[in-house]
């Protein structure tokens, strides 16, 4: 789920903790590779140099994986608990927060490939009547502006009552119906279709048209058109709790009063992402995620007009590059055409996948540190992005 809870979380962080850093924690497993690793992968030295740095910097836990002609690597580096000093693994599962938007707007285009979806149509077309009713807007935003963040209405997890309820009630997560009417009757930021500003909001109402409109729940959606299909054994979604306890993820930390004290956040940061729907609610390992962008590319989950519909880049006012397409995030960290995948983000984690059409690379990330709090973490985790997509991009 990526957001901008930059601000608000660093003053509630500043206030007592609801619950202590051990209440937070969550046991880890250990994890086996499901892909051959090539051991000697001309990228290897390079990934594992730039994983050790920012390891050193003080991230607790880093997995990158890999995978373009020369098959495919995975560096780990920190640990995957740092009270129990136990190392992070291949195979280890992830919460993926925003990625899940790819996988959201893909459900949405197999829709208008059916024809049971007009994406130029006015979303009251599609959503149940009561909620139609209390979105601002929703007989002139249409279902494309919702799938490109060009829909002008409020992201729910920027409100202050979805913030005071991170403070208040972190295992205890408001559901849909909850975020909804934190979003009813609120203005829309801009005409629809004149700007740019992502909103997750626009992808938990994507949820319900796809509800509406099939009749089935997005979970059974999700499992019937895309995971069972790829064969994504290792991709989860509306996990319990017990559930989750059983799966190899790594702890999440943050740092709570920006002074680089890594506390754990391990079930808040699960919880978040469990009840974060559409938007950032899918799980599962680095490889699974990479598959699933290259079975997207090539082709193999939405039809070729599609792939193209999704790669419509649109660019905000403020902007100096295209800022995203149909559930897609564009990149530039080489020369030369763009990049594109998505980043997540949760209040203990920061996840990303990108493909490098350039160099046919497919890459992904995970660091068990959360940069929504404004300090030290917020950069190290970014600096780590930045330096390493930058590089493979320049491949």
């Amino acid at each position: 789920m990526k957001t901008n809870l930059l601000f608000l979380f660093f003053w509630t962080a500043l206030l007592a903790a609801a619950c202590t850093k051990e209440a937070y924690q969550q046991p880890t497993h250990d994890a086996g590779a499901d892909v051959a690793i090539n051991p000697d992968h001309p990228l290897r030295d390079s990934i594992d140099a730039i994983v050790g740095k920012y390891v050193e910097k003080g991230l607790p836990g880093v997995q990158v994986a890999v995978k373009n002609a020369d098959g495919w690597y995975i560096s780990n580096g920190g640990y995957a608990s740092l009270e129990a000093q136990s190392p992070m693994q291949y195979g280890q599962v992830s919460w993926y927060f925003s990625i899940t938007k790819i996988y959201t707007a893909a459900l949405i285009l197999k829709q208008w490939e059916s024809e049971r979806i007009n994406l130029d149509a006015p979303i009251r077309q599609y959503l149940p009547v009561e909620v139609a009713n209390g979105i601002e807007g929703s007989g002139s935003v249409t279902v494309r502006m919702l799938l490109s963040h060009t829909s002008g209405i409020v992201n729910v997890t920027e409100l202050p009552a979805f913030q005071l309820w991170q403070l208040n009630r972190p295992l205890e997560q408001p559901t849909v119906q909850d975020r909804l009417e934190m979003v009813y009757g609120k203005p829309l930021m801009f005409n629809p279709g004149t700007d740019f500003f992502y909103s997750n909001t626009n992808f938990l109402l994507l949820q319900l048209i796809l509800e509406n409109v099939t009749n089935k729940r997005y979970e059974a959606l999700l499992r019937e058109e895309i995971l069972n299909p790829l064969h994504l054994d290792h991709q989860y979604f509306n996990l319990s709790e017990a559930q989750a306890a059983q799966l190899p993820f790594p702890n999440y930390y943050f740092d709570r009063y920006a002074n680089e004290q890594l506390e754990n956040c391990s079930q808040w940061n699960s919880a978040l992402a469990n009840a974060s729907n559409a938007y950032g609610g899918l799980a599962g390992t680095a490889t699974d995620a990479i598959r699933f962008l290259e079975a997207l590319v090539k082709g193999q989950v939405v039809s070729q007009a599609s792939w193209n519909e999704m790669r419509q880049w649109v660019q905000g006012k403020e902007s100096t590059q295209p800022d995203y397409g149909l559930g897609l995030e564009y990149y530039q960290y080489a020369d030369g055409n763009g990049q594109f995948g998505h980043e997540g983000d949760g209040i203990g984690c920061t996840t990303q996948v990108m493909y490098v059409p350039d160099n046919d690379t497919y890459l992904y990330i995970n660091i068990t540190a959360g940069r929504q709090l404004f300090g030290p973490y917020l950069f190290k985790t970014t600096d780590f992005k930045n330096e390493l997509c930058g590089f493979i991009a320049r491949q």
